[in-house]
């Protein structure tokens, strides 16, 4: 599941802790992830899940929480498939 994949990413390879990440955690508006680790983030993305994130999509909004995130990396694969079809 993507947001199983993207909490444990964040969780051990960002913040290289064994908190545990809530669907609805907060990451750039509390402090969670730093710009840095956002930029990171993205690159994985687009690694694991084959889907280019665009520079515009990187907001606030978009990385609000691993829910959110999620739902962005479903809408840019659900793209691909419909560009193939």
């Amino acid at each position: 599941m993507i947001i199983d994949k993207l909490k444990k990413f964040i969780v051990t390879e960002l913040l290289q802790s064994d908190i545990e990440l809530d669907d609805d955690t907060l990451l750039i508006k509390s402090g969670t992830l730093t710009s840095l680790q956002a930029v990171e983030l993205v690159q994985f993305i687009e690694t694991e899940f084959g889907v280019e994130i665009e520079p515009e999509e990187i907001s606030e909004h978009q990385f609000r929480s691993p829910r959110s995130v999620a739902e962005l990396v479903e809408r840019k694969q659900e793209g691909q498939r419909g560009e193939v079809a």
